[in-house]
């Protein structure tokens, strides 16, 4: 899998490029969540978060090409963070909104220098 080129570069190279470019997306998406709805701000970072895991477990963890019980395995804990998901931050009547204020990109500054 690593032979393969595509412009020049092999997949490693353009997966990384991806991760990065979705990183980014992500971030701006959590940092400018306050000018848009709170539901287009989960849907982008859970797709975000899919591709990623995609890219990471197909190229970076060498499960594309492989047997399906190998990339079911893998695939086994995503119900565990679901789970937590749902308990920890859907089901709380706060729900991620009742965060203490040093979680958000806009923070005050004071809270580590004191």
């Amino acid at each position: 899998m690593g032979d393969t080129k595509i412009m020049g570069k092999d997949i490693y190279f353009w997966n990384f490029l991806v991760l990065m470019i979705f990183t980014v997306v992500e971030v701006a998406a959590v940092f400018f969540g306050d000018s848009i709805d709170l539901n287009i701000v989960w849907a982008i970072l859970i797709g975000v978060g899919i591709i990623k895991a995609y890219g990471i477990a197909a190229f970076f963890m060498h499960l594309k090409g492989d047997p399906v019980i190998y990339t079911l395995t893998a695939l086994f804990p995503i119900a565990f963070v679901a789970l937590m998901l749902w308990g920890i931050g859907l089901s709380n009547p706060d729900s991620i909104l009742g965060l203490p204020a040093w979680c958000s990109p806009n923070w005050d500054y004071s809270y580590v220098t004191n």
